[in-house]
C-alpha cells in the first residue's frame, strides 16, 4: 500500500513538472507568433489548444530560449559565446541570431 502511494505522489509530481513546462512552451509560442495570427484567436484558445495531447508546436512560432546565441540545424539552440564548435553536434549553425 506504501509503495501505491509512494508511486501516485511521485507520478503526481512528474506530471506537474511536465505541465509546467509545457504551459512555459506554449507561453513562449504565442509571444513569438506575428500580429495577424494572434488576431485569428485569444490567447485562452490557444493555451487549450497547444496544451491539448499530440499537438505541437510549430518551429516558426517557437520563440528562442534567452540567452540563445544561435540556432543549429536540427532546430535546436545553442548557447555557444564563440561560433567555433557550436552546433558541433547537432548539424552545424543553421542562423545566428
Amino acid at each position: 500500500m506504501r509503495s501505491l502511494i509512494l508511486a501516485t505522489l511521485v507520478f503526481g509530481l512528474i506530471a506537474s513538472a511536465a505541465q509546467a513546462d509545457t504551459m512555459t512552451n506554449c507561453a513562449g509560442a504565442w509571444k513569438g507568433m506575428s500580429a495577424a495570427d494572434k488576431a485569428k484567436t485569444t490567447y485562452s484558445a490557444y493555451s487549450k489548444m497547444c496544451l491539448a495531447k499530440g499537438y505541437t508546436v510549430p518551429a516558426a512560432a517557437s520563440a528562442a530560449p534567452a540567452g540563445a546565441t544561435g540556432q543549429c540545424k536540427d532546430g535546436t539552440y545553442t548557447m555557444a559565446k564563440t561560433h567555433q564548435g557550436a552546433c558541433s553536434s547537432h548539424g552545424g549553425v543553421a542562423k545566428w541570431l
